[in-house]
């Protein structure tokens, strides 16, 4: 490729990579500002808490899968074996119109679901995509679901059809229609006996990485979980509303995530962990930055903010530093999971998780609101230690990127106990 057409597909990334992260990283915020608290709560814990969790389960680790006997094992002819996934997925979104229909699930689960189900095929497709070396069309696809929802906010900002908050499922059930007119296509032109023989070759490798993705989901996206059971949904909106005003440098992430996804897969772990820390330190330095920043600018634009914004620094703060812990568990994974290591890894995670469920049961008549996403931020921490003692055990050191991160958490917990 000469270097012209790299800058024109350089180019074209750009633009169209900012544009869609642009729209959702805004139009969480925006719907903070036309919905009541608790509808905005709602509204987040389907898509963001309840949703990624059950996307990762009904995906059966098929999407980690994928660059794993692609771009590692080279056995190209496995893709045909990833077509049935779609007709599975397809089998859960139509158990969950059934469940409902009949009355058996309430509305903010059935709504959670049907945001599974297209999350779920976004993610599919676009690992896809990405290990097949199309950003652009990754970055697409990636961002469609919040594109429906700018939709949905429009109608709602023009008045130009009365809705209520419900009306967001209509537009989500119009999306999910492209993905249930897709497996539908391929059910019709794949051969049932060839491709299920090789989906089964896929899942009993995919199944560690089930359990490891959502294992590591359930500790680094349960927030808004927790958040819920322990106080309500208006507390939900407000811990989602700083988490996505944080989450502005998990875009740096997803651009070196798409860009260098096949080099994650194939680069030497020395050469990778020398990329990973300086890019920890970039992250943790911007976050912060951003998190003395922001209240200058949003005071003038936000009612939402000022209404919660005197209450909740500290959960500001604690987000702010959490991302590049968030970040940090992501790109471990990639790693966890190219190495094969992800069985071993999981019982830990167990084992994590069970004392974070113990812990807040002891501690819960002491239990704030920032009190609960320090916890919560502090099992993001120790996720990512779990994940490099895993490493070193096949020899694998990521020693810069580890002490980096302990570095941030020392510095993060004494500023939040001296400060707040």
């Amino acid at each position: 490729m000469n270097i012209t057409s790299q800058i024109k597909k350089g180019t074209l990334f750009g633009i169209v990579f900012s544009l869609a992260k642009a729209i959702i990283y805004f139009v969480p915020l925006l719907l903070a500002e036309v919905l009541s608290k608790e509808d905005y709560g709602v509204l987040e814990y389907a898509l963001a808490g309840i949703a990624t969790l059950v996307s990762t389960i009904i995906n059966l680790g098929v999407p980690g899968a994928y660059p794993y006997f692609i771009l590692k094992q080279k056995k190209a002819f496995l893709k045909e074996g990833f077509y049935f996934h779609s007709i599975v997925l397809f089998f859960f979104f139509l158990m969950n119109q059934i469940l409902y229909l009949n009355h058996l699930l309430s509305f903010n689960i059935y709504f959670a679901f049907n945001i599974s189900y297209v999350l779920a095929n976004q993610l599919f497709f676009s690992t896809q995509l990405k290990s097949n070396e199309k950003p652009v069309k990754a970055v697409l696809l990636d961002s469609a679901l919040y594109f429906v929802l700018l939709i949905y906010y429009l109608i709602i900002k023009t008045s130009l059809i009365n809705l209520d908050f419900k009306g967001a499922n209509y537009f989500v059930l119009i999306y999910a229609a492209f993905y249930i007119i897709n497996a539908g296509k391929l059910l019709l032109k794949i051969s049932l006996k060839r491709v299920i023989h090789f989906y089964k070759i896929i899942t009993k490798f995919s199944v560690h990485i089930l359990i490891s993705t959502f294992l590591i989901f359930l500790i680094s996206v349960s927030g808004r979980i927790l958040v819920e059971f322990f106080f309500d949904y208006e507390t939900v909106g407000i811990y989602s509303y700083y988490f996505r005003l944080s989450a502005v440098v998990v875009m740096i992430h997803q651009i070196a995530n798409i860009v260098y996804f096949k080099k994650i897969y194939t680069l030497n772990p020395h050469i990778l962990d020398n990329y990973f820390y300086l890019f920890f330190i970039f992250i943790f330095i911007l976050s912060l930055s951003f998190y003395f920043i922001f209240p200058k600018i949003i005071i003038h634009f936000s009612d939402f903010f000022n209404l919660t914004f005197q209450n909740n620094k500290a959960v500001y703060f604690l987000l702010s530093s959490q991302m590049v812990l968030w970040i940090a568990s992501a790109l471990n994974s990639n790693i966890i999971d190219r190495e094969n290591l992800a069985a071993k890894n999981n019982i830990r995670f167990i084992v994590l998780i069970l004392l974070g469920i113990v812990t807040l049961f002891i501690f819960k008549d002491q239990l704030t609101f920032s009190r609960l996403v320090f916890i919560h931020f502090s099992s993001i921490f120790i996720a990512c230690l779990i994940q490099y003692y895993s490493l070193f055990k096949k020899s694998i050191f990521f020693y810069k990127s580890l002490f980096s991160l302990i570095l941030f958490y020392l510095l993060t917990s004494s500023f939040y106990f001296f400060y707040f």
